[in-house]
């Protein structure tokens, strides 16, 4: 039973990225428990961190969509926790174009889902903002040490 579970849960999960991949809102609300909770912890300044509810998530999704062509989402790799079967670990990639500015945008994830009764509860998704920043028209430098004066006597 609990490798059934198992796979209907890593299921749910790759149902999700395909529907994120299609910008299937009807498919990601199937999927979704009206009260999920999204976090994207190193969200960029003008991002939310945390997104509560389906409506809320979906409205966000679709938001998206004005500046992002479908994220073609690729190389998926989904593993579940031993001690918990709904809850899954997933590593992938995108390789998207950002609308108003034609820029490639490609960038790495690694994000938690929690799936309970073949319905997503939670996910946190984890990226490197960095690239998002960079594929926006924004730079990030590292800074530069300063001089080193001799110390006046």
């Amino acid at each position: 039973m609990s490798d059934d579970l198992r796979e209907s849960n890593m299921q749910v999960v790759r149902d999700y990225v395909d529907a994120m991949n299609a910008w299937d809102f009807d498919a990601l609300h199937t999927l979704t428990d009206e009260n999920i909770v999204c976090e994207l912890p190193f969200a960029p300044d003008g991002f939310p961190d945390r997104i509560d509810g389906r409506d809320d998530l979906l409205e966000f999704q679709r938001g998206v969509t004005s500046f992002l062509e479908a994220p073609n989402l690729s190389e998926l790799q989904l593993e579940t926790y031993h001690s918990d079967p709904g809850e899954i670990l997933a590593e992938y990639r995108s390789d998207t174009v950002l609308k108003p500015l034609d820029a490639s945008y490609r960038n790495r994830y690694v994000s938690r889902f929690t799936v309970r009764k073949a319905k997503i509860t939670y996910v946190a998704e984890f990226f490197d903002p960095i690239r998002l920043v960079v594929a926006m028209g924004g730079s990030v430098e590292m800074p530069q040490p300063e001089s080193a004066t001799p110390a006046a006597s």
